[in-house]
């Protein structure tokens, strides 16, 4: 049995919020130090875990070694529970 993502957090909602308008305004994603003053952390760790967890649900990509070249990943749409899918599985 497949376990359902949870929902972001308000704190990872956020980040994201940031992440997108950054990306918006100015064609890239903002520092860890940016994110955390918008976001109201200021531990640069604190920032650093959150965009772990975003990047490990596939949320954010980094494209180099800094946060700061992070683009938006493949947003999946959250599923309701006991709705299956009736697309194809892949298998012949």
């Amino acid at each position: 049995m497949r376990r359902e993502p949870r929902p972001l957090t308000a704190r990872q909602e956020a980040v994201m919020a940031v992440i997108r308008s950054s990306l918006a305004e100015h064609g890239h994603a903002p520092t860890v130090r940016e994110i955390g003053a918008r976001v109201g952390l200021s531990s640069t760790s604190s920032v650093a875990h959150q965009l772990g967890r975003l990047e490990a649900r596939g949320l954010i990509v980094r494209t180099g070694r800094n946060w700061s070249t992070c683009v938006l990943g493949e947003e999946q749409p959250a599923r309701r529970p006991g709705l299956r899918s009736r697309g194809l599985t892949g298998k012949s």
